[in-house]
């Protein structure tokens, strides 16, 4: 009787999803930092250069991604700062040890540091107004490579922890992951490291 009871209890629990995800929150929660300057392709042979400051708690998220001009990241072009909700899903069925995340925007704000880079903001309506270096703005609507919040609240993407290291999914070349279809089956070659 009693080896019925637990064969039962095992496909109860199998049942209703009591596998454990690779990922939990709690493993997500504390502050992490890319471990050098990051070349980013552009799929045109240039790259972007940037260094991704994260900030998550069990349940949201804040990103500083401070991009730069040069490889060394020593001239700040501009910061871009995401905060909002995330919530982990299932595990992915593409990507190895990961889970599916959902990061939500919930504000996004962009600083200019260098003035050609104030007034590019300014000419193509990013933000709220003209632009001042080193002041943030709140950007909501169409802005670089950002979508308008209204139409692309939130990424879908994946996420594995390895020891110290936090790895995203590898970005497409249009940097559109606003549905669930387009969500990344590979992992981005840089992580972020816990502090």
């Amino acid at each position: 009787m009693r080896s019925l009871v637990l064969a039962l209890a095992t496909l109860f629990v199998a049942a209703c999803g009591g596998a454990k995800s690779h990922v939990r929150p709690q493993d997500l929660a504390g502050t992490w930092d890319s471990a050098a300057c990051e070349a980013v392709p552009n799929g045109d042979g240039t790259s972007n250069y940037l260094q991704r400051h994260f900030q998550l708690t069990e349940s949201a998220w804040t990103l500083h991604l401070d991009v730069f001009g040069d490889a060394g990241c020593q001239t700040k072009l501009f910061t871009a700062r995401v905060v909002g909700p995330y919530s982990l899903g299932q595990d992915s069925e593409k990507v190895s040890g990961a889970t599916e995340g959902n990061f939500a925007f919930g504000e996004r704000y962009l600083t200019a540091h260098v003035q050609p880079l104030a007034d590019v903001f300014t000419q193509t309506g990013c933000g709220t107004g003209a632009w001042t270096v080193g002041v943030e703005q709140p950007v909501p609507g169409a802005c670089l490579s950002f979508k308008p919040l209204a139409s692309c609240g939130t990424d879908h993407d994946v996420v594995k922890v390895e020891g110290s290291q936090l790895f995203f999914g590898e970005r497409p070349a249009d940097n559109d992951m606003c549905a669930p279809a387009k969500r990344p089956q590979t992992l981005a070659s840089h992580p972020v490291v816990k502090h």
